[in-house]
């Protein structure tokens, strides 16, 4: 039972990792992304490694394969997002 638990939060982390890009703009003009890096530009990717973790020890089989490809597949983009980010935007 607490592995089906696990699986919930670990989707659950995924959708707060890709929320922001699915929804760059609600009706009132709020920025969820812009409100994700004012916290920290890190956190995205903290997401995305707890989502990962909770894929690995949730439930076995189909969902656990699905939970952790997303999950990767999330955080790596965020990581070479924040990688460009960082280092890619310094002039010479």
């Amino acid at each position: 039972m607490l592995n089906v638990l696990y699986s919930i939060l670990s989707a659950i982390f995924f959708a707060l990792m890709i929320l922001p890009l699915a929804l760059p703009y609600s009706s009132s003009g709020f920025n969820l992304l812009e409100a994700f890096l004012i916290i920290s530009i890190y956190l995205p990717i903290i997401f995305g490694l707890t989502g990962l973790i909770l894929a690995i020890i949730g439930v076995k089989g189909q969902v656990r394969l699905y939970l952790v490809l997303f999950n990767v597949f999330g955080l790596v983009f965020y990581i070479v997002v924040t990688f460009v980010g960082i280092f890619g935007f310094k002039e010479p």
